[in-house]
C-alpha cells in the first residue's frame, strides 16, 4: 500500500464567489474539465482512504470551500479520522458564528487578503473590511488565523501596509504566495513578479514581521540563486525545494489526485490510490527527477529545485524548465 504525503490539499468544489486575477486553479482555464463533484459520502470515504495511507492533515480549499453546505460535516469526519483540519477561504461567507464553530473544532484557518486598496481590483469583490472584521473576531476568540497574501505586481507596492494592517487587526501569522500562472492567471501573466520584485517582497515581509515580532513564510519554493541575501531572514521562512508529492499533494473536486494544487496532471482517483506507486509522473516528483538543466552545475542542487516545477510546466510547457520568475527576467 502506497504511503502518501502528510498533507492533502482537498479541493472540495470548483465553484468560487470571487474572480481573482491571480487564480491558478487549472479548471479556470478549462485545462481540466469540471467533472461531477464528490458527494459528502464519497468525500468521507476518500478521507478514510488517504488517512489509511499516512495523510495526517487535510487542508480544505477549492474553489471556495465554504460554498459546500456540508463543510462542517466533512471537517467533523476528518476529526473523527484523526486528521487535523485546515480551512483556506476568501472569508466572504464566514461570520462570527462560523468562526466559533471552526474554533471549537480546532481548525487552522487561513483567509485571503490580497491587498488593501487593490483588494477589489484583484478579486472582483470589495471585501477587505469584512476580512479585517474576521481577523478581529478571531482575535477576540483567541483563535489563531493566517493572513494569506497572494503577491502580484498590482499589490506589491502596498505589501507593507497589507501585512501590517492584517496583523494589527488580529492575524497571527502571514503566508505569502507569489503569483504563479495557471488557470485564470494564465491570462494575467503580466502581473508576475520578476526577480527584483521577489526580493522586494521578501525584504518587505521580513521588515514588517520583525517589527511586529511575528512569523510568516513563503508558500512556494524559490530558486536559491535569485535571493539576494538568503541568510538574512529570521521572521520569514523561505523554502527552495519543491514539496509536491513529497510533503503534500492535491485532490480535485472530482476526487482525482494531482502532485500539487498548481498541477494540471490528473493522476488517479482517490479510490484507486495504489496506482500512484507505478505512476511515472508521481514518481518523477517523489524522486526529484525534474531539476532544470540550467541548474546542473549549481552547488546548491541538494537544497534547491530551481523554483516551482509545476509553475515551470504550466507556464513554459516543461517541468524541467525555468521557473516563471526567470522566464520574465
Amino acid at each position: 500500500m502506497i504511503a502518501l504525503p502528510s498533507v492533502a490539499a482537498v479541493e472540495l468544489t470548483y465553484r468560487c464567489n470571487h474572480r481573482c486575477l491571480f487564480c491558478s486553479c487549472p479548471w479556470e482555464s478549462d485545462v481540466i474539465a469540471r467533472g461531477e463533484e464528490l458527494s459528502t459520502e464519497q468525500w468521507i470515504q476518500g478521507l478514510r482512504e488517504i488517512q489509511r495511507r499516512g495523510t495526517t492533515i487535510v487542508s480544505f480549499t477549492g474553489g471556495e470551500a465554504t460554498l459546500r453546505p456540508d463543510l462542517l460535516e466533512l471537517i467533523d469526519a476528518a476529526i473523527f479520522l484523526d486528521l487535523h483540519p485546515c480551512l483556506i477561504s476568501n472569508g466572504r461567507l464566514l461570520d462570527e458564528n462560523m468562526l466559533q464553530a471552526l474554533h471549537a473544532r480546532n481548525v487552522s484557518l487561513s483567509i485571503s487578503v490580497p491587498g488593501i486598496e487593490t483588494f477589489e481590483q484583484q478579486t472582483g469583490h470589495d471585501g477587505v473590511e469584512h476580512v479585517m472584521s474576521l481577523f478581529r473576531a478571531a482575535r477576540d476568540l483567541d483563535m489563531q488565523v493566517t493572513a494569506n497574501i497572494a503577491v502580484t505586481k498590482v499589490n506589491l507596492p502596498e505589501l507593507y501596509e497589507t501585512i501590517a494592517y492584517s496583523l494589527i487587526n488580529g492575524a497571527s501569522y502571514v503566508l505569502l504566495n507569489r503569483f504563479l500562472p495557471g488557470g485564470r492567471g494564465l491570462d494575467n501573466s503580466k502581473y508576475l513578479l520578476d526577480c527584483n520584485e521577489i526580493n522586494q517582497m521578501l525584504e518587505t515581509a521580513e521588515e514588517v514581521l520583525s517589527k511586529a515580532v511575528r512569523k510568516g513564510h513563503i508558500g512556494t519554493e524559490l530558486p536559491y540563486c535569485i535571493v539576494n541575501k538568503p541568510d538574512s531572514f529570521n521572521a520569514l521562512g523561505v523554502a527552495y525545494q519543491c514539496g509536491a508529492a513529497k510533503s503534500f499533494y492535491a485532490i480535485d473536486p472530482s476526487g482525482y489526485v494531482r502532485v500539487c494544487n498548481h498541477s494540471e496532471q490528473r493522476l488517479c482517483s482517490i479510490f484507486e490510490l495504489d496506482k500512484l506507486e507505478q505512476d511515472p509522473y508521481w514518481n518523477r516528483f517523489t524522486n526529484r527527477n525534474y531539476q532544470p538543466a540550467m541548474c546542473a552545475n549549481c552547488e546548491h542542487t541538494a537544497i534547491c529545485d530551481g523554483g516551482c516545477r509545476e509553475a515551470a510546466h504550466v507556464y513554459g510547457g516543461n517541468v524541467c524548465g525555468a521557473d516563471p520568475c526567470l522566464q520574465t527576467a
